[in-house]
């Protein structure tokens, strides 16, 4: 919905250059999430939603290294009645939530429950959280 909401403005905002190639929003937005499950919800939506998935960088963050977007939305999945280990935070090691953070050129998006990362946590969730602008959809 914020895609389908934002798509004109998203467009105009990358194509003030007329000089420059038209881009489309398939080509500024890339989607992260850490379920390959989550991907197939997300790639079912789009398409009926109208976006040329095929053109989408969607996925989780090991199929998208090396591949950059303008803006990048992660969508984390986990719920506040999670109570295991998140996945980005196993082993308390930054590199999956660093690579999706990094895919990022220009804004990085967190569509989920702001919950369940917690600021004062030592994870790299925790410390993600503290560098988020938070605003409201």
């Amino acid at each position: 919905k914020w895609l389908t909401i934002n798509k004109s403005k998203i467009e105009d905002h990358y194509n003030h250059d007329k000089s420059k190639a038209r881009k489309t929003i398939e080509d500024v937005i890339g989607i992260i999430t850490p379920f390959k499950g989550q991907k197939r919800l997300l790639v079912n939506k789009l398409k009926s939603a109208g976006f040329q998935v095929s053109k989408m960088k969607i996925g989780t963050v090991h199929a998208l290294q090396g591949a950059e977007r303008e803006i990048i939305l992660f969508s984390p999945v986990y719920g506040e009645g999670d109570v295991s280990v998140m996945f980005f935070d196993r082993d308390n090691k930054p590199n999956i939530l660093n690579v999706a953070v990094s895919r990022a050129k220009e804004s990085f998006i967190v569509f989920g429950n702001e919950r369940i990362f917690n600021p004062k946590s030592n994870t790299p969730s925790g410390k993600l959280i503290k560098y988020l602008e938070k605003s409201t959809v």
